[in-house]
């Protein structure tokens, strides 16, 4: 959260597979991504807080902040808020919040935040349509469950990389594959070049089982066309994460 407080960052941000229109035509294209390292101990408090503070906003009807929250397994929160360029970091897009709610009691909420991590993070990251797999009548909808895989990849390897990953998404789209997934690439701020893969799901269970579908009928074919990108891969992350519509803020006029 202390991305929320003022200074040239004052935007409120998570990663990866944002709660956007299905509709890529309609999807923003890049996003400020800022997550808190909470501590196992205060996840309870920080939750409380993120709840209060998304409260506040519904009751003071705040129209210059929106954001998507995701829980990740291992503690973290990322905050997710599309942007249009990056002139927009420059803006105080807490001023509303501030004139609504007044300084003062903002600083001790951010305070009571503090108490809550001992380390984040901020960075820039891009939706890529031209990469992602989302086949007619496909929707994330109600989808909550995420799977986040990462390739990350030398900056030599960009347009192999780029082109290997074009080459995954026309095999499904051959093959027929129901479900898709979004691709995001890295930005500004980010540690390394990567590529993030977004599969979307009620349960991890059915991610798995979708997963295992999407295996036979992509068939042995799969082999060589994934062995494209892995060999071009410097390292590989994969996360268990979830969607968090109780802790997430969308204004009406965004589209809620």
């Amino acid at each position: 959260m202390k991305i929320l407080k003022r200074g040239a960052l004052a935007l409120f941000i998570a990663v990866f597979a944002i709660n956007i229109s299905n509709s890529q035509e309609e999807q923003p294209t890049m996003f400020l991504v800022h997550t808190d390292n909470v501590k196992f101990e205060m996840m309870p408090k920080y939750e409380e807080l993120s709840l209060k503070f998304k409260t506040l906003c519904e009751e003071n009807d705040i129209k210059d902040l929106n954001w998507t929250t995701i829980s990740v397994e291992d503690g973290r929160y990322v905050y997710a808020i599309p942007i249009k360029n990056m002139a927009e970091l420059d803006k105080n897009h807490m001023e509303e919040m501030e004139k609504k709610v007044g300084e003062d009691k903002m600083d001790q909420m951010f305070n009571e935040f503090d108490k809550c991590y001992d380390s984040y993070s901020s960075e820039i990251i891009h939706f890529k349509s031209e990469l992602s797999y989302m086949p007619e009548g496909y929707s994330t909808t109600g989808k909550n469950q995420r799977e986040y895989h990462f390739l990350y990849y030398p900056p030599k390897n960009g347009k192999a990389m780029k082109e290997a990953m074009a080459k995954v998404k026309e095999m499904f789209k051959t093959k027929g594959i129901k479900n898709g997934y979004e691709v995001y690439h890295s930005g500004f701020g980010s540690e390394g070049s990567y590529y993030m893969v977004a599969i979307a799901g009620t349960s991890d269970m059915e991610i798995a089982q979708e997963g295992e579908e999407n295996d036979k009928l992509l068939g042995d074919e799969k082999d060589a066309v994934f062995w494209e990108v892995i060999k071009l891969t410097s390292k590989y992350d994969q996360v268990e994460a979830n969607i968090r519509p109780d802790l997430s803020y969308w204004p009406a006029t965004e589209g809620k």
